[in-house]
This record gives structure tokens, sequence and C-alpha cells, in this order.
């Protein structure tokens, strides 16, 4: 019943979002890929550079000083109005677990939340996110991108890992108890008026197949496109799910609701001017 309530929502925001267009979009979250050589990041957004024009690769370095290294590549495997793109994504949050232990995190958050006792033998830990992003053409130059992807954890030999009660890690951290972590969602890029973009993407996810325990989440951007280098950006991203109370009553779920505001700042590097051969061009 949730999965259905959840497509239904899904449809009608798509529906609903409005159809104009006059510049180019960006590939974050769509199945497009940059050209050879081209760049863009952020503070927040990740690095990306084209290695092919059909082969893109990112990396985030926020993630990377919060202690987990990672690495993502997205190929395009279609051209035309059906894009289609699988994106294959590496994390290793090993280092990051150890500072927990650590009490890294102590002054920031509750430490009943976020840390591990002394005597916990943390293994190492491969995390891997694989997903198929398929995107079309749905007005001038407005897209409406549909993705689906699951994401797991392989792990050394060690004690078992406890979930993460704080509920932006907690879905993620049923991975490193054998978990599967499936998603589904829909996302629009588009424009409002002249150098003015918008973003709308709204997920679905779950722990398990049996939806025990779950998030509907949307985010939503603003976009200024000040140059063709460089743009800014100002939005929210919102969170509802069940999650477990913290250890002082952790088999009881309960429904939580958050929002976060998002700014940015992203710069394009080596702009490839290509002709119009596929849903984007270069102005």
């Amino acid at each position: 019943m949730i999965v259905k309530k959840f497509i239904l929502f899904v449809a009608i925001v798509a529906g609903c979002t409005s159809v104009f267009g006059q510049k180019t979009l960006w590939t974050t979250g769509n199945a497009r890929t940059l050209a050879a050589g081209q760049q863009e990041f952020g503070i927040i957004q990740p690095f990306q550079i084209g290695i092919t024009d059909k082969l893109e690769m990112s990396v985030s370095p926020l993630a990377g000083l919060s202690l987990v290294p990672n690495i993502s590549f997205k190929y395009r495997w279609t051209d035309g109005p059906w894009m289609i793109a699988t994106q294959h994504t590496y994390l290793m949050p090993t280092m990051l677990l150890h500072s927990m232990q650590d009490s890294l995190f102590t002054k920031l958050i509750r430490r009943d939340t976020l840390t591990f006792s002394d005597t916990l033998r943390i293994p190492y830990v491969f995390t891997f996110r694989n997903q198929v992003l398929v995107t079309r053409k749905i007005g001038k130059e407005t897209l409406i991108t549909g993705k689906a992807g699951f994401e797991f954890s392989l792990k050394t030999k060690a004690d078992s890992i406890p979930a993460l009660t704080y509920p932006q890690f907690y879905l993620q951290s049923t991975t490193l108890n054998k978990k599967l972590l499936w998603f589904t969602g829909v996302r629009v890029d588009g424009n409002l008026y002249k150098d003015y973009n918008y973003m709308a993407e709204l997920d679905f996810v779950s722990s398990g197949f049996g939806a025990e325990h779950w998030a509907i989440e949307h985010k939503g951007y603003f976009i200024w496109n000040k140059t063709i280098k460089f743009a800014a950006l100002i939005g929210y991203k919102m969170s509802y799910g069940t999650y477990p109370f913290p250890a002082s009553n952790p088999v009881t779920n309960q429904g939580r609701f958050f929002i976060f505001p998002v700014a940015d700042l992203i710069w394009k590097l080596n702009i490839k001017r290509q002709p119009e051969k596929d849903l984007f061009r270069v102005r």
C-alpha cells in the first residue's frame, strides 16, 4: 500500500511540473554525462569529469573529508529522446566508523546515536551502490528522469555493527548488517525563466523488501546560472520515514519528519561546445 501511494504521488508531481527551456542543464542525478574533459564541481556537489563523451567519473571531496573514500562511474548507453545510463558507486566507511568509536562526534550529536563501545572490533567495510537512470525530454528543455537501484555492503570478519539510530544515517547503516537497501524515484530538471532553473526530486528508500523501515525523501533546488561557467543554488531536503528509537527503546518504530536547507556554488571548467545531438546544447 505504501509503495502504491508513493507511485501515485510521483505521477502527480511529474504531471504538474512546468515546461519551459532556455539554459543548459547539469548532469547530476540524470542520465546525461559530461563531454570528454569537461568538469563540474561545487562545495557540496561532487567533482565530476568526463572521461569520454559517454563515461563520467565523480568523487565527493565532502564525503572524503568525512573519512569516507569514494568514487563513482556513470556510463550513458543510449542517445536520442530516451537516454539510459547506469551509475556505480564505491564507498569505504571504515575510517568513519572508527572515528565514531573514538567519540569524534560526541560534541555534535548525542553519544547514544553515533558512537560504539571501545571494545567493538570494527571490520573493514566496502559499500556498493548501483542504479539505472532513464531520462526523457518532456518539454522544450525540460527533462524527467526515473531511477531505481540498490545498495549493499561487504565486510571482513569482526563484531556485528549496531545500526545507527540517528535518522539521517539509519537506513544506510542497515546494509552493515546484511540488509539490502533499495530505492526508486523521479526527478525533473527544467527552466523557469531565462537564467533560472529548477530541480525537483522524490525518492522512496527501503531497507529490505518488506519495507520494515523506509523513508520518503524530497529535494527541491532553485538554480541561478550567472554564466555558462558558474551557477549558484539554494533549496531544501525533506525526509519522512520510520526509524527505531535510540538505545532506550530500540524495538519501537516511529515516523519522523525532517527538513534541511541546502546551498551551493557550482563551477564548470573546459566547457565543450557540441552540436545539438542529444537533449542538451551549450550556448
